[in-house]
């Protein structure tokens, strides 16, 4: 186990050893920007919890273990948060570690959580990112084990997949059923697997109803207002698209500017839509809601042994009422 401890990460950042120990716990107060420094300082220093830290003064006879990436997105952060408040309501405490394809340190997590007696394991992965192989050694501990997001890392675990392919089908047959025509599509600049994935998808599903679909790209919600305005001021098309909030964001605000008859649609991470006016549609696939499908299967797997198995975290629509 890591001789690194909280006192010496907490030096590192500047921070008291309290802040540490809640951003480590996923503690709600804590900002999302204190718990990615505290995270990821936690994997560079190799940071394993050792039993006789600050764990031993919060600790109690139930603990869930929540390893979650180093720089975890809006999906994962809002996961922790209810994940969290679930546990407590439970009795359990949440324990969160700080996930990393580094093979000593999850050695040493995993005995960590074995030394002491964790009940129950959640294993949040990111997408883009391969498992860790370590992770077949988990199922060892003989308790429930469940995967979010990312590569089902061994079989005999729960896992929810993140089914983006379904998220764009949605979004897109929602534009077919609207007899939307001339689509503008843009998608996040950033080259990925992600974005590569909602894009044909959308793409594929849009062309077969003869749909015309352009193309953009956006790094930021400054360049989706860039776009959507000359579109809006053109009257070219009749839906824009955007894949994710912050090209959401740009489009909204292109959009108020004189009287637009472009109707918004995309797929959501988080609340951001639901914070303007109604005059988006959009597929959410948030993590308050993988949160909530997760824990409770992960109590009911503690309390009854449940068969492996293997679902889609949970879409919802939300229809415009524009």
């Amino acid at each position: 186990m890591s001789d690194t401890t909280l006192h010496k990460i907490a030096t590192t950042l500047g921070l008291s050893i309290s802040t540490v120990s809640r951003a480590l716990k996923g503690h709600p107060d804590i900002s999302v920007q204190t718990r990615k420094k505290v995270l990821s300082a936690a994997a560079k220093l190799n940071y394993s919890p050792n039993p006789n830290t600050v764990y031993n003064a919060i600790r109690s006879s139930h603990f869930i273990a929540l390893f979650i990436p180093v720089t975890p997105s809006t999906f994962f952060q809002d996961f922790i948060h209810t994940a969290n408040q679930l546990a407590e309501n439970a009795d359990y405490s949440l324990l969160v570690l700080p996930l990393t394809n580094n093979t000593v340190s999850t050695t040493a997590q995993i005995k960590f959580c074995k030394q002491n007696k964790v009940h129950g394991i959640i294993i949040c992965q990111d997408p883009l990112q391969p498992p860790n192989p370590k992770f077949k050694k988990i199922k060892e501990l003989g308790i429930p084990v469940i995967v979010v997001g990312g590569t089902l890392p061994s079989t005999g675990v729960h896992y929810f997949k993140e089914d983006i392919e379904a998220v764009a089908n949605l979004v897109a047959q929602k534009i077919v059923e609207k007899k939307k025509r001339q689509i503008l599509a843009i998608f996040d600049a950033s080259p990925s697997h992600r974005t590569e994935l909602i894009l044909n998808a959308f793409i594929d599903k849009v062309s077969a109803h003869e749909n015309n679909v352009s193309v953009e790209y956006a790094a930021s919600s400054s360049e989706a207002f860039s776009l959507c305005k000359l579109a809006v001021t053109q009257k070219k098309y009749d839906a824009i698209f955007c894949m994710n909030d912050a090209l959401l964001l740009g489009a909204w605000q292109a959009s108020q500017i004189g009287e637009s008859r472009v109707d918004l649609f995309g797929m959501s991470e988080t609340d951001l839509p639901s914070l303007l006016p109604a005059t988006i549609s959009y597929a959410k696939y948030c993590g308050r809601s993988a949160a909530k499908e997760t824990v409770a299967l992960l109590l009911s797997a503690m309390q009854t042994k449940i068969p492996a198995s293997e679902k889609s975290l949970s879409i919802s629509w939300h229809q415009s009422s524009a």
